[in-house]
């Protein structure tokens, strides 16, 4: 098991690449967001074709992974550090080869911060949510140049790395939200097609969905 101090500095530092990136961008799109909350509101609803029509299971199994994910990820450095994680994980993986699967659990997970904060900054300030805002822009510049939703497979990789930081095999069960993470990716996708068409379908052909094409 790698020393629960190293552990510790290199997870603290995990947490500033991954805040500091999206803490202001999120200020930025508060700001944006709230100078035209008045135009918004006077505004006609958008047409039910920019509705994401996403399932109750899909939403699940994405939110509560994450929700575990964030949780421990935000604590990782102090539970580290303390040495709590020992009991408060106290189902642990025990393997001859330890030091191997938390590096490559640090790997995944640094993999997937370095992915999550290019691709939030290749987006920009305007984001989906519920619907599809009419001033959405199709990006397909940076990260979305490497897979066409990259929040999504930063998730991916945070479900399986996290288990294997902790060395428990428990918090396997977050790699449920992958499927959900998956579902919500492809209705996504029929709103996007329905909005940009041809553009979006020749993206899709060049750009894979999860996965890079080569």
């Amino acid at each position: 098991m790698i020393d629960s101090a190293i552990m510790a500095l290199i997870l603290t530092i995990f947490v500033v690449l991954f805040v500091s990136v999206h803490a202001f961008l999120d200020i930025k799109m508060f700001r944006a967001n709230k100078l035209k909350l008045k135009s918004k509101l006077k505004s006609k609803p958008e047409k039910s074709s920019n509705h994401f029509l996403i399932p109750q299971w899909a939403k699940i199994t994405a939110f509560v992974p994450s929700v575990v994910f964030w949780i421990l990820f935000l604590a990782s450095p102090l539970l580290f550090y303390t040495g709590v994680h020992i009991e408060f994980t106290p189902v642990l993986m025990r393997c001859p080869q330890e030091n191997v699967v938390q590096g490559a659990g640090l790997l995944l997970l640094l993999m997937g911060i370095v992915l999550a904060d290019w691709g939030r900054i290749s987006r920009g300030v305007i984001a989906p949510s519920l619907e599809m805002p009419e001033r959405y822009a199709l990006c397909t510049q940076g990260a979305y140049k490497i897979v066409r939703h990259p929040m999504y497979v930063s998730y991916s990789l945070f479900f399986v790395g996290l288990p294997l930081v902790f060395l428990n095999p428990l918090l396997a069960l977050c790699i449920v939200g992958i499927p959900g993470y998956y579902r919500i990716a492809q209705e996504e996708e029929r709103v996007l097609t329905n909005r940009f068409g041809e553009q979006y379908s020749e993206y899709q052909k060049e750009v894979g969905m999860f996965w890079p094409k080569f």
